[in-house]
């Protein structure tokens, strides 16, 4: 992806701005507000090198229009294109296996592990989750531990529990 051009752009929710990078094969990057736009260059630095930035209209694009549908608690579904080339065969594997998780369920880290062929590689499911690239399009929020419990979210347990709540009461943000 080095030297590509991608569209980004910014969206406001009630937790504060989304930040999203996008590029010719799909959504490359998403930071959540805790991280912002700094958390979004640190993801680009890893996924996309030296790839130039260009803002775009979120409505302009399908991501977009998916994404501000979520946030104000119109839309459940996140079905844009994500690009995950490059990723190692393993984080690759589990970041599907989690976008496969329905919007208002959970799974724990052991049941992620399971279904992505590593029963025994539940801390590593852990260390996927805290650097999955594009957070609610794969959305590892949905991830408990094993107990149910809410544990392991880079943008903050309040912000997961948040969107798990929203999630249940198929309701709007509040």
């Amino acid at each position: 992806m080095p030297d590509q051009s991608l569209s980004r752009f910014k969206l406001d929710s009630p937790w504060g701005a989304v930040h999203a990078a996008l590029g010719p094969r799909g959504l490359v990057a998403l930071a959540l507000p805790r991280g912002g736009q700094k958390a979004l260059a640190a993801v680009l630095a890893r996924r996309a090198p030296g790839a130039e930035t260009q803002p775009v209209d979120p409505e302009s694009t399908v991501a977009g229009r998916q994404l501000a549908g979520y946030l104000a608690g119109r839309s459940k579904r996140l079905g844009a294109p994500v690009d995950l080339e490059g990723l190692p065969d393993f984080t690759r594997r589990v970041l599907e296996v989690v976008r496969a998780i329905p919007y208002g369920q959970t799974r724990s880290y052991a049941e992620v592990a399971a279904a992505a062929d590593n029963p025994r590689a539940a801390r590593a499911v852990g260390q996927v989750m805290n650097k999955n690239p594009v957070p609610l399009f794969i959305p590892c929020h949905r991830v408990v531990g094993a107990d149910g419990s809410l544990v392991g979210f880079g943008s903050g347990l309040a912000l997961k529990r948040a969107l798990l709540a929203m999630e249940a009461g198929g309701r709007g943000p509040r």
